[in-house]
């Protein structure tokens, strides 16, 4: 039951209970004395009989009337008593936001009476409980939250990161605390004042907050140093290293902007020690003091610098970041070459080879592109590296041209996704044709299966683009995608590949044999050509042969060699398959 309803009983149940039986009993009285004045009425047809009927009619409508005011102002009592009852009880939720009171104000300005009172004295309480809870508000802002900045403080990030450790637990991912010291802030209290300083303090609070990172929590851990939560990086510990790494130079890009104040501008240089956790970690207290170390560790080094707590960590990121900075001078070094595997026929043949990339560091030696070709895709340098690569495969192509044993040999070239998806790439390729004046008719692209995926009808117009010169098309690590059968059929491919994963274990392995099989039916059937990589043995080679594969790549008839080795293979006898 409701509260109005309650109070609506308590006030008018006692009146009904007088009002209804008066009336039942005025009622009574009325029918005899109607019924008396009729029957003399009757009997006598007099005058007076008549003047007394109207009488007792006038007083019954009275009557009447004077139960009908009081009805009326029982109501209306009852209704105010109603907004008293409600304001009491909103009072009493300690959870809900403090009513107007509007209500109540009106009854306070009445001239006098007991409703006034009442209502004089819940104002009175209303204003009293909204101090209370103001000052509680500002207890609690006292207790969990930074008076200058309005982050939270160092009591309630402790919290955060408790939290923050558990929802690792439960997502399996990793986190990271960021620690971060502004260096010689004393410098400029000592110079431009404390005031001062506390503005500065006040923009980098704002920066901070501008910086969005979902799941990250800002706070003031004291004086000039802060703190970063981030929740959710990634599964993999390098993964989140990476991010927690690019989130702090965010912060460094933001903080060491100028301050503007009173026309006067001044830099700040910051530290930034970082530590990652997942739910291993169990103290709370452990990770502050291993970002506080990794702050120091970042003093030491110089100014604006960040440093992972974990040396395994910082020295992998530190190894990333330099093959980096080497990766983008080695086209301009010339440290890239060319290897070239040979591809043959049914019957062992040269019928041409493909391009592989390889590093020559000059002090590293040679990287493995399983190394740097991540790192180029991530970094956005597979684009200049891959343009490289269609020169210098078009220059070999017309070095071959010259001699007989090797002028009908195709160069099949890796492209990756990114390379491909560039506004200019038809203009690209055409280039290096024109360029090197090599024959378009030798040159074949090796297209993967992300490199189409949500673009399908951009790809197969820059395609036709392409074949229009005289370019041909290979899928390359065919089967390992999701969605070729359905943009196989669709696409202006010459050849498909199988990729060397279902040919390693062809002499084992009954699924593998099965793939391989249904791949070449289906190559047949559309008209494509089909060549399978990674052949490493004559078994491999005449399961293939068998079952009417048309090319074949692998270790078992060719190595990666240079151009020159590739052209002495072309001239060597091919292996006898029996």
């Amino acid at each position: 039951m409701k509260p109005t309803q309650s109070l609506l009983k308590l006030f008018l149940l006692p009146i009904l209970m007088v009002v209804i039986p008066a009336l039942l009993v005025l009622t009574i009285a009325m029918e005899i004395r109607v019924n008396q004045s009729l029957h003399s009425y009757l009997e006598a047809r007099s005058l007076d009989a008549i003047a007394q009927t109207a009488t007792l009619w006038v007083g019954i409508a009275i009557l009447t009337m004077l139960i009908g005011a009081a009805l009326l102002v029982v109501w209306r009592t009852n209704q105010r008593l109603m907004v008293v009852g409600d304001a009491i009880l909103s009072l009493a939720s300690s959870h809900k936001q403090l009513p107007d009171f509007q209500a109540i104000d009106k009854l306070s300005q009445q001239k006098s009476g007991s409703l006034k009172r009442i209502a004089t004295a819940l104002l009175a309480f209303r204003e009293a409980e909204q101090q209370r809870r103001d000052a509680e508000h500002r207890v609690h802002q006292l207790a969990y939250y930074d008076s200058l900045t309005e982050l939270p403080n160092w009591r309630l990030m402790k919290e955060h990161l408790q939290y923050s450790l558990e929802t690792s637990r439960q997502t399996d991912t990793f986190g990271a605390l960021i620690y971060i010291d502004v260096d010689d802030f004393k410098r400029i209290n000592d110079g431009i004042g404390h005031s001062a300083g506390d503005t500065i303090l006040k923009h980098i609070a704002k920066r901070l907050s501008d910086i969005n990172h979902e799941g990250c929590t800002i706070g003031r851990i004291n004086g000039d140093e802060f703190c970063i939560i981030i929740d959710g990086l990634a599964s993999d510990r390098l993964k989140a290293a990476e991010k927690a790494e690019l989130f702090a130079e965010q912060v460094a890009d933001s903080l060491t902007q100028p301050y503007c104040l009173n026309d006067d501008y001044f830099f700040l240089n910051l530290s930034q020690g970082l530590v990652l956790f997942n739910s291993q970690q169990k103290s709370v207290d452990a990770l502050f003091q291993y970002a506080n170390a990794a702050v120091h560790l970042a003093k030491k080094t110089g100014p604006n610098t960040i440093r992972f707590y974990d040396p395994a960590v910082q020295a992998e990121l530190e190894a990333r970041a330099e093959l980096e900075r080497d990766l983008r001078l080695a086209i301009e070094r010339e440290e890239f070459v060319l290897a070239y595997q040979m591809q043959v026929d049914s019957l062992g043949r040269p019928i041409g080879a493909e391009a592989l990339i390889r590093w020559e560091h000059p002090t590293r030696g040679r990287i493995s592109p399983g190394v740097f070709i991540p790192l180029a895709e991530e970094t956005g340098l597979i684009v200049p590296i891959g343009t490289w690569v269609l020169h210098a495969a078009c220059k070999q192509l017309v070095a071959w041209q010259t001699l007989a044993h090797t002028k009908q040999l195709v160069l099949a070239v890796n492209v990756s996704a990114k390379q491909f998806q560039q506004p200019n790439f038809v203009y690209t390729v055409a280039n290096a044709l024109v360029v090197s004046g090599a024959s378009p008719y030798r040159l074949k692209l090796e297209l993967t299966e992300s490199t189409v995926l949500g673009k399908v009808e951009e790809t197969i117009a820059r395609m036709r683009q392409l074949k229009t010169l005289g370019i041909s098309f290979a899928m390359d690590d065919f089967g390992t995608g999701y969605s070729s059968l359905q943009y196989l059929k669709r696409l202006p491919l010459d050849q498909i590949k199988i990729d060397q994963s279902f040919v390693r274990d062809l002499h084992q392995d009954s699924d593998d044999r099965a793939i391989v099989q249904t791949i070449i039916a289906m190559g047949r059937a559309l008209g494509l050509n089909v060549i399978a990589e990674g052949v490493e043995t004559r078994e491999h080679w005449r399961f293939l042969n068998e079952h009417q594969c048309h090319a074949y790549q692998g270790y078992y008839f060719c190595k990666p060699v240079t151009a020159a080795e590739m052209e002495k293979q072309c001239l060597a006898p091919p292996p006898e398959m029996a």
